[in-house]
């Protein structure tokens, strides 16, 4: 089949802009989950991590958990459960093919439009790579994003489809007629100025099904609303189609032929639909917000404080967008703003708004540019104020878009007639996305893990009490006890009443020994909030280590009362029970916990240990094996399994060259350094007749468990009498 010149040019500009912004973003694929939002939308979040069922498709539409309603984002994390797992690389590379998907949906979106594609192919370019846009590829509680961008970008192109059939005596003509578009040479796209230099022409057929325009507009208004589900951010879509209507659609204005397009009305009404939906989308999203304590009241923040903060917001983004130094997963909000900054953004917005204004009829592109960015951004620039962040990257994600057109369209018509037109706008272009992509791959590196990214975050802005939390959940992830329990005690001290930063103040002490250091913590949130569950759960932990077996169970009872369908819990509340011998009650917690998370490997082993403290073996074995299909490595059932196989005094369960198979294991694990398992090797080394290396690792045993544990130093006697005079040995 023979491609014109311009087919062929869009397939390649739109192959070479996904293969660079794959490229470009390709090392998140590596990247770990993150502490802030991840657990909330993935990593701990029990409907998605059972990946999609029935029962989790209905709770996504119903829930208004994180405050917000979008069940389409919840499912898509839940296809990738179903798919992956909890293996973040790939819940990132998810998120990275959507980015690149909006990025050629945009230029192909563009280009159908106006006809200009290098210009298009810049703008796309630019939103592909652009490192204000890191946040929201590389933040997996960000896919709601790009999720929401990849149904704009039908929205419009199926509405684009709907006004060029719709509308065929407007600029966009239909079927096959050659439509004067933006020329990509620097030529002006207005019959005002047919003087300059002639228009580039391009020739292309609206549909090659000849669908009617109802059939686009309902596909327009079904993206919409799954957009919507996506991110509630685009109810302003409606607004974004009547300046596309404007330009370059032109169905708006002194170039339509059609005089019952010359009203501003029959366009209007058309867009009731839409802002239908955007009605009903604002009504849930208020719920949920409202509901999840999200919305911040005027007492707290005023409306002119709310005001000053939005419009410096503004031209903040803009000096991110031009320059984009210090950017942080979040910048504090910070009370007043200082009313120089606070004028100097007036004066520019004002500035920007007169000319668009009063360029709207002779260059389009920018009122069309400067008020999809105003527009679009006005759901998350503060006026209803939905957390304690000033600004955010991820909030740039589509609004840009309008900027990047302004710029894209504007120069080239300012530089055209100079000496070296195209040859050095191509050359500027190409180091300006060159620039974005090595600033993109070093903030893309501070994605890498919650450790980097927090402590980035703290070198912007240090007293922040949400950043020294998270660093501090960063830092205990890691191990790192002491730093985490001094990054906890800094959030407390800023704000006393951070009752997340004090837990994880007592879980840092608590991993540490200091259980009655971090019992205190416990107890002085419990004191402001006598059912905080985290709070219960971590100090009937402290208490069953402290052997305060009683007030641990009572402690974790009280959390179960509150939240009966939390699994850690239950098995917590089943060790207490087992340690107390009330084994058949602790075998009711830890079915419980199973029924809540079938891969709750813990409670499975715990299952294990309780039924063969029962006397149902065969349970137990079978228990210990399900441990072994989810955790291969998991050293205490590996020695369990080993020892029931290898010396259970019944011969029915017993089998020594499993048992030596699994021992090996997790002698190997253990580097032959823990007694333990290698007296569980020895057993069943003599299980299988192999005396001479039951005694050998026997011995080994004994000698490494004489200072530590004198206990199994002295079975291990009676065990190496057996093995010498060749006898198995056989014991619970």
């Amino acid at each position: 089949m023979d491609l014109g010149n311009n087919t062929r040019r869009t397939i390649l500009i739109g192959l070479l802009l996904g293969a660079v912004t794959l490229l470009t973003f390709w090392p998140q694929t590596g990247h770990d989950f993150i502490t802030y939002d991840d657990p909330f939308y993935v990593t701990e979040n029990a409907n998605v991590q059972q990946g999609l069922t029935w029962g989790n498709v209905a709770w996504a539409f119903r829930t208004g958990e994180t405050s917000n309603w979008h069940p389409v984002t919840w499912l898509s994390h839940m296809v990738d459960v179903q798919l992956f797992g909890l293996n973040a690389g790939r819940h990132h590379l998810t998120s990275l093919w959507f980015h690149a998907a909006n990025a050629v949906l945009l230029f192909l979106l563009l280009q159908r439009l106006t006809g200009a594609a290098w210009r298009s192919a810049f703008v796309a370019a630019l939103f592909a790579l652009h490192p204000l846009h890191v946040q929201s590829v590389a933040w997996a509680a960000e896919r709601k994003d790009v999720l929401s961008a990849f149904f704009f970008m039908l929205t419009l192109a199926a509405y684009g489809r709907y006004a060029q059939v719709q509308s065929p005596k407007s600029e966009v003509r239909n079927l096959k007629s050659e439509i004067p578009m933006a020329s990509d040479e620097g030529g002006r796209n207005d019959a005002e100025h047919s003087n300059q230099e002639p228009v580039s022409r391009i020739t292309f057929p609206v549909s090659i099904f000849h669908l009617p325009s109802a059939i686009f507009y309902v596909l327009s208004l079904l993206f919409f609303a799954v957009g919507l589900m996506s991110k509630p951010m685009l109810v302003t879509v409606p607004f974004v189609l009547l300046l596309l209507d404007y330009w370059p659609l032109r169905r708006l204005g002194h170039r339509t032929q059609d005089p019952r397009l010359k009203s501003f009305v029959p366009l209007l009404l058309e867009k009731l639909p839409f802002f239908a939906l955007s009605a009903a989308s604002c009504a849930v999203t208020f719920w949920a917000q409202s509901g999840g304590g999200a919305v911040v009241p005027v007492a707290v923040l005023t409306f002119p404080q709310r005001l000053a903060n939005a419009i410096t917001a503004y031209t903040g983004y803009l000096e991110k967008m031009f320059w984009p130094a210090n950017l942080a997963v979040l910048y504090p909000l910070a009370g007043d703003v200082p009313l120089e900054a606070l004028l100097l953004s007036a004066a520019v917005l004002a500035a920007v708004t007169a000319w668009a204004a009063w360029s709207w009829r002779t260059r389009p592109h920018l009122g069309v540019g400067w008020f999809w960015y105003l527009g679009m951004l006005v759901p998350v620039i503060g006026l209803v104020q939905v957390g304690m962040q000033r600004m955010a990257d991820r909030y740039t994600y589509l609004p840009l878009i309008g900027v990047f057109m302004m710029l894209a369209w504007e120069i080239p018509e300012r530089v055209a007639q100079r000496r070296w037109g195209r040859q050095g706008l191509a050359v500027v272009g190409g180091l300006v996305l060159a620039a974005c992509v090595f600033v993109t791959r070093r903030e893309l590196g501070y994605w890498k893990d919650s450790e980097r990214l927090f402590g980035r975050a703290l070198e912007i802005a240090p007293a922040n009490y949400t950043i020294l939390d998270n660093y501090g959940r960063a830092l205990l992830k890691q191990g790192k006890l002491l730093e985490a329990a001094q990054s906890f005690a800094a959030a407390v001290e800023l704000r006393p009443e951070l009752d997340a930063a004090r837990c994880g103040l007592g879980t840092a002490l608590q991993e540490q020994g200091k259980y009655d250091d971090a019992a205190e913590q416990f107890v002085r949130v419990l004191e402001l909030d006598q059912d905080h569950v985290v709070a219960l759960l971590q100090l009937g932990i402290v208490r069953g280590r402290q052997g305060k077996l009683a007030e641990a169970a009572d402690l974790f009872s009280r959390a179960l009362r509150l939240h009966p369908d939390d699994a850690g819990a239950h098995n917590n509340l089943g060790n207490v029970l087992l340690l107390q011998g009330n084994y058949q009650g602790a075998l009711r917690q830890f079915e419980a916990t199973v029924r809540l998370n079938p891969n709750h490997a813990g409670a499975l082993n715990n299952l294990a240990v309780t039924c063969k403290k029962l006397g149902r073996t065969d349970e137990a074995i079978g228990y210990y094996r399900a441990v072994l299909r989810l955790q291969p490595d998991s050293l205490e059932s590996l020695n369990n399994l080993a020892w029931t196989l290898a010396a259970h005094p019944d011969a029915r369960f017993r089998n020594g060259t499993e048992a030596v198979e699994l021992a090996t294991r997790a002698c190997e694990l253990t580097k032959y350094q823990n007694p333990i398992p290698m007296a569980t090797l020895a057993a069943a080394y003599a299980e299988t007749g192999r005396f001479r290396e039951a005694v050998s690792f026997t011995e080994q045993a004994q000698e490494a468990a004489k200072a530590s544990q004198p206990a199994l130093a002295a079975r291990l006697t009676a065990m190496l009498e057996a093995f010498r005079a060749g006898r198995a040995y056989h014991a619970d």
